[in-house]
């Protein structure tokens, strides 16, 4: 008697839990909807589409959940994916590259898109996970989180005024090592 009404009180938080998401999702939604309304009546548009802001809106940012996205339509997918994990949009020229692929197999073109996030800088840095990824594991040891360290480091402005200062003998190995 008491198992049956713990699995009823589970089942119950469970729908109240699925509830709650949908209608955060619908306050969401109506939340683009008004801002998107605004825009048009100052003369712009939003850069995101609906789909893409309602999909990331409940997304972990070093943790992106592709099984999510893979209903979505080639552009849709593009446009999704890219906010999730390199939260931004895809640039024109990034976006006219993958224009001429919309018409591939939609599970071809997302396992490119997925490659070619995965093997991102920005992805490796940030130490972002693609997870239930039907097409590839991502690489995540050692090697990988210290090639993200790296990145980084590249990237520092400090690292490239002290490396000026080194010897010029030092500042050819580091060349040979980073470039």
């Amino acid at each position: 008697m008491i198992a049956n009404r713990v699995a009823a009180l589970g089942v119950f938080a469970w729908r109240l839990e699925k509830m709650q998401m949908h209608n955060s999702f619908e306050v969401y939604a109506r939340l683009y909807d008004v801002v998107s309304d605004n825009l048009i009546k100052n003369g712009k548009c939003s850069n995101y589409k609906k789909t893409t802001f309602l999909y990331n809106i409940m997304e972990h940012p070093q943790e992106i959940d592709v099984s999510r996205y893979l209903k979505l339509s080639n552009e849709d997918f593009l446009e999704a994916i890219y906010v999730a994990a390199l939260k931004r949009l895809p640039d024109d020229r990034t976006r006219g590259f993958w224009a001429e692929r919309f018409d591939l197999p939609t599970p071809q073109f997302q396992q490119e898109v997925l490659k070619s996030i995965a093997d991102s800088s920005v992805v490796a840095i940030n130490g972002i996970h693609l997870k239930n990824n039907p097409y590839f594991e991502q690489k995540c040891g050692l090697k990988y989180k210290a090639l993200g360290r790296l990145y980084y480091l590249t990237d520092k402005s400090i690292l490239r005024e002290l490396g000026k200062k080194l010897p010029a003998s030092i500042q050819k190995i580091i060349r040979k090592v980073f470039l």
